[in-house]
């Protein structure tokens, strides 16, 4: 196989002498026509496309997931339109980004300077990142998707695709309505100055825009697993709580199905970990630098404007729904994981195989595989809003004694001038 790869001539004039193989038998199903199994897949995947179709295209157009993803676009020749697409954008979107720093960034004052510098630098990574997995991600997400459907086939998961279409609607109207106002306000606030307002646009509101539709994809993912989780769950229930003589290879199907949920959600929160710490980096920046302007506007008066004012809630407000999501959507499937193992450690059971079993699950449940872990040390639950809140205010106290003493050093250089 190897050599004929090559299609040498010496390969070329052997296959002609080789005498004529036997052709093989047709299968049994193509005699047939396809299986009953293999038409309801079919019909599932259409209708999984379907549901999904606008969430694709857009995150297609903003590189947040490959073209393959899309029905009739697997070829080499869309990959390569594609990889063209995204290296012409980003490279618009790092040009934006110095020039704003050289003409707008520089001339601010110093400690804002240095902070807006910061995040526009993780944005520049963060979108990097992002655009990098989409590219990785072309030959590994078609797959995901056909693994879900033939996983809900089996199973005899019936996704509610209406209930799917009215959460992707949501999300990205949210996504919609930060736009607006962002190029609202962002426009405003540099005094329609128009070159001013697409180097900032370009610079802030672009790549929140692309972040947040790629995160729509992993709360899509995390929403679908804390569903299975909870088919699991009442699957269960009625195995174990509603039937007289419950079944052992049931409930170890169910364990199963249990622990191939636990090792995906696992891979989506390994996979995104990068844009998820990245994200963090850039909200908790983003936290600090709104709270260090409003002390200053206390301070003075003179500089309150209320287009700025307005910018930064609505940036505030993005920064915190982001954060907030990605914590409740896996705290959402941590509660399932503790309702199945509420429900498991309150049953008993007579034999002693079908106890082992319920042992099996339970120990399983209970092991620890860091599967809401991402960046080796952030844990993605609720609680760590509060971790988050001390951060900032440490760093806030850091950011005042900073710009006390910049004063007062502003100050003494002046007083010496004056004297000299």
């Amino acid at each position: 196989m190897v050599v004929r790869n090559y299609k040498s001539p010496v390969v070329i004039m052997w296959s002609l002498k080789k005498p004529p193989m036997k052709r093989a038998k047709p299968k049994t199903w193509l005699k047939e026509g396809p299986s009953t199994y293999h038409l309801k897949y079919v019909e599932r995947l259409k209708q999984l496309h379907k549901t999904l179709h606008w969430l694709l295209l857009i995150s297609v157009l903003a590189n947040t997931a490959p073209i393959t993803i899309l029905p009739g676009c697997p070829n080499r020749f869309y990959r390569l339109i594609h990889l063209l697409w995204m290296t012409i954008w980003y490279g618009n979107f790092a040009l934006a980004s110095y020039w704003e720093f050289v003409l707008i960034t520089l001339q601010r004052v110093s400690l804002n300077r240095y902070l807006n510098a910061i995040e526009s630098a993780v944005y520049v990574i963060h979108i990097f990142v992002i655009m990098l997995l989409t590219w990785q991600w072309r030959n590994w997400v078609p797959k995901v998707i056909k693994d879900i459907v033939r996983s809900d086939l089996e199973r005899g998961y019936i996704v509610d695709g209406q209930r799917t279409k009215r959460f992707i609607r949501l999300q990205l109207l949210l996504v919609w309505i930060f736009t607006c106002l962002a190029f609202a306000f962002d426009i405003w606030s540099q005094k329609c100055v128009i070159y001013r307002s697409i180097l900032s646009l370009n610079s802030y509101v672009m790549p929140n825009i692309i972040s947040s539709l790629s995160f729509v994809q992993y709360y899509l993912l995390l929403q679908g697993i804390a569903w299975r989780q909870r088919k699991v769950t009442e699957n269960l229930d009625r195995e174990l709580n509603h039937l007289i003589n419950p079944r052992k290879a049931e409930i170890q199907r169910y364990r199963l199905h249990h622990a191939d949920l636990t090792n995906f959600t696992r891979l989506v929160n390994r996979t995104f970990q990068y844009s998820i710490v990245l994200l963090f980096v850039g909200c908790f920046l983003n936290f600090n630098l709104v709270l260090f302007l409003v002390y200053q506007g206390i301070e003075n008066p003179s500089m309150g404007d209320l287009a700025k004012w307005l910018y930064m809630i609505v940036w505030l407000a993005m920064h915190l729904g982001k954060v907030c999501s990605i914590l409740y959507f896996n705290q959402n499937i941590q509660n399932e994981q503790s309702k199945c193992l509420t429900l498991l450690s309150g049953v008993s059971c007579t034999g002693n195989d079908l106890q082992e079993t319920i042992n099996h699950f339970i120990l399983q449940m209970r092991t620890n595989i860091r599967q809401h872990v991402v960046g080796g040390v952030m844990v993605l639950d609720l609680k760590f809003l509060t971790a988050l809140l001390v951060a900032s205010a440490d760093f806030f106290i850091f950011l005042l004694q900073y710009d006390v003493t910049y004063e007062a050093l502003s100050k003494s250089v002046q007083g010496n001038i004056t004297k000299t």
